[in-house]
């Protein structure tokens, strides 16, 4: 049992966004996704393909940009 664990996906109170994609070899993809489809009401998950760990923003600037600006609008 988990409950008062701080990494338990209930206990996620603020928006999050989460960049990642299913070709990065150092943290799995899967958990980013179940996060994702656990909590829509929190997590956001913008898929990057092709983009190693650590590179979302080199696969596609501009894409990355925009994400994370319609993210960041609503919250400012």
């Amino acid at each position: 049992d988990h409950v008062g664990d701080p990494v338990d996906p209930d206990h996620l109170t603020v928006p999050t966004l989460i960049m990642h994609g299913p070709d990065d070899t150092v943290a799995p993809w899967t958990y980013s996704r179940r996060l994702a489809e656990r909590r829509p009401d929190r997590v956001a998950l913008y898929t990057v393909p092709d983009a190693p760990h650590g590179a979302m923003w080199n696969a596609d600037p501009e894409e990355y940009e925009e994400r994370l600006r319609r993210f960041l609008t609503p919250l400012m």
